[in-house]
């Protein structure tokens, strides 16, 4: 008896009595589905044909050896089980991955052929010339099932591989001509061609074709969303167009509108983007993705009333708690995507992240009462559970620039009530923030030559505690706390503890020390003594994102402004000295920073040291044209808003008189 014919069954009787129970499991599965038409399934009766089915394909497979005549019956019930099994947990699990690899080996077995020392059973089944022709639907819906399997995880490389595999032995089947294979995923999905059943064949949930379809449909929204990350847009719209057009339950809809909305925003198409939004919100009872992306939209446009309102209906969608999916049968899309979302992309976060980005908005668009009444209403939500987990937690929505934690929302509302005059609110902001982060704050700071390895907050899962590049961030808050006190007792006229808490900020700034002081020490002895005691931070930089200012840069930028804020206060009391010393060493920290150089001239001139003054007024001058200081727009926003702050119109004015004096070609 040769490979490829069908082996002689002890029992005969036996195979028929078990396709028998696989039909009668469908069909009773099929009456369940048609008597809950509409309504979510019952966990307990998935389960129980579940387990039946699995103790059908136990009898399968330990009852008799793996043979060619058995394997059409085994592979079905096996493909019945994991849809299944799959549908119910709404995933694949490790099992399932087991279930497929098992019976590919006795698939193999049955075939004669040794298993392959590369591993791949699939390449070794359809190189096989011993396939019977009942067993080709089975083994195609099996093919499905690894497909669905292989995107789930995101290896899309893997499913072409297969395909090319599959197409290949079916050319060499039929004696067609074996065309040039594409490496395009959408392309061979297109080509595939499943077998039809054969007549009397054990009946299936779901047969290849079906899952060919769905198949098609998340590769294709995958790829859409693959090439909408990489900035492909034309590519992605395409994909996006094609996922639109297959069969798409409506959640899947509400995603893959959304999509397209976000690409033709980027493509300079807003009114076109915006009848896509239209359409996922109107696809379903998810309206998140398609807000958030509404938000965006007239944001690009402007429309900031319109944003903000996008935003509200965001944080009041996200409210509504939502009852968890109920399973899905058959295999469908809405499960495959599940883990295809990328969450710079689709994701609308969580009702706390998502009413951070409306109290933002808010702030930064001069809405001050507005942003105040978000700020408090998002520290409340944040602080009803664990402090602890809080502190850590980015607030920030997957996309969002620069990452938000907790305690940068306690500083911006801060920033806000300043802006709103509730001087006394925004201290007892800052000294809650104090209260819980003093602690944590290093007594010094060892940086190495550049900037650290110090990883933003980019999303929920932080630092280790033990992360010595952790200290730094919560030196930066303490110091931004004190830089705020301070700037509330400033406006409640208290300059006295105004000077003090800008004298505090600068002291724990300054607990950052280059490493080569270290090195310095070494030579007298000290260091291991010093080290022990102190925190460094490796010297390696860590790759941030683009529009993410490094957490050195807004040491330097708080230092920047710590000391302009104290000389502005030592210039209302009159001590002009005192205020020059702040402003040169400004300066002399960021040497193109125009507010420092502005205040620096101002007390100059106030001190009549006029050729210093007109010096200063020159390099301004000359640096006038290209003078852009690029980090401020990628600054956290409570210190972008400290700096905006920052009164420069009476010092402008001087600059322009100095100008004139000096009889400057470009002066007016």
């Amino acid at each position: 008896m040769s490979p490829g014919s069908a082996a002689p069954l002890e029992h005969p009787g036996c195979l028929g009595l078990w396709k028998a129970e696989n039909d009668r499991l469908v069909r009773q599965w099929r009456q369940v589905v048609a008597q809950n038409s509409g309504q979510p399934l019952k966990q307990q009766a998935v389960h129980h044909v579940l387990e039946e089915f699995r103790g059908l394909l136990h009898k399968l497979q330990a009852g008799l050896p793996s043979a060619l005549s058995v394997l059409p019956l085994e592979l079905t019930v096996l493909g019945n089980s994991l849809t299944l099994g799959v549908g119910l947990v709404q995933g694949f699990m490790k099992d399932h991955v087991l279930n497929i690899q098992q019976s590919l080996e006795r698939v193999l077995n049955a075939q004669g052929v040794p298993l392959p020392k590369s591993g791949d059973l699939w390449g070794a089944i359809f190189q096989s010339p011993f396939i019977p022709s009942e067993m080709l639907p089975p083994l195609h819906h099996l093919v499905g099932l690894q497909g669905a399997l292989w995107l789930t995880d995101n290896h899309p490389g893997d499913l072409i591989i297969l395909l090319r595999t599959v197409m290949s032995s079916q050319c060499k089947e039929s004696g067609a001509h074996l065309p040039g294979l594409t490496e395009d995923l959408l392309s061979l999905l297109h080509a595939w061609d499943p077998p039809i059943e054969v007549p009397d064949a054990p009946l299936a949930l779901q047969d290849a074709r079906s899952l060919k379809d769905v198949l098609l449909t998340t590769a294709a929204f995958h790829q859409g969303l693959h090439e909408l990350h990489m900035e492909n847009l034309s590519l992605a719209l395409s994909s996006l167009q094609k996922a639109a057009f297959s069969p798409c339950p409506r959640p899947v809809l509400v995603l893959v509108h959304t999509a397209l909305g976000a690409c033709l925003r980027k493509m300079g198409h807003p009114q076109r983007a915006l009848l896509h939004l239209l359409e996922a919100l109107k696809a379903g009872l998810t309206p998140g993705p398609p807000l958030l992306e509404a938000a965006r939209l007239y944001r690009q446009l402007g429309h900031t009333t319109a944003e903000l309102d996008s935003l509200k209906l965001l944080v009041e969608a996200l409210s509504i708690p939502h009852s968890s999916r109920p399973p899905l049968f058959p295999l469908g899309v809405e499960l495959l995507i599940t883990a295809l979302r990328p969450a710079s992309s689709l994701s609308c976060g969580t009702q706390s992240q998502a009413k951070h980005l409306l109290a933002s908005r808010c702030l930064q668009t001069g809405r001050g009462e507005e942003a105040v009444e978000q700020y408090l209403d998002l520290l409340a939500l944040l602080l009803d559970g664990s402090m602890l987990q809080g502190m850590k937690y980015s607030v920030t929505l997957p996309g969002g620039s620069p990452a938000s934690r907790v305690p940068d929302v306690f500083l911006e509302t801060a920033t806000a009530l300043i802006l709103v005059a509730r001087f006394q609110d925004s201290l007892t902001v800052c000294e809650e923030l104090l209260s819980r982060i003093a602690p944590l704050v290093p007594q010094k700071l060892w940086l190495g030559q550049g900037e650290p390895s110090l990883r933003p907050a980019l999303s929920p899962v932080p630092p280790r505690p033990e992360d010595p590049s952790e200290h730094l961030f919560y030196l930066l808050w303490a110091s931004a706390a004190h830089l705020l006190q301070g700037q509330a007792h400033s406006g409640l006229g208290a300059r006295r503890e105004a000077l003090e808490e800008f004298s505090r900020c600068l002291e724990l700034l300054f607990r950052v020390q280059p490493m080569d002081r270290v090195v310095d020490e070494g030579a007298d002895g000290d260091v291991d003594q010093g080290l022990s005691r102190d925190v460094i931070i490796s010297s390696a930089e860590d790759e941030l994102p683009s529009k993410i200012c490094s957490p050195v840069k807004v040491l330097q930028k708080l230092k920047v402004v710590a000391l302009i804020s104290r000389g502005l206060e030592w210039v209302a009391e009159g001590r002009d000295a005192r205020a020059l010393q702040d402003f040169l060493l400004a300066v002399q920290l960021c040497p193109g920073d125009r507010r420092a150089s502005l205040h620096l001239l101002y007390v100059l001139w106030r001190l009549e040291r006029r050729e210093e003054a007109a010096a200063i007024c020159q390099r301004l001058e000359a640096e006038a044209d290209q003078y852009q200081d690029n980090s401020e727009g990628l600054l956290p926003l409570y210190l972008e808003s400290c700096v905006n702050r920052i009164p420069i119109t009476e010092q402008e004015s001087l600059l322009r008189e100095l100008q004139k004096s000096l009889q400057r070609p470009t002066c007016s």
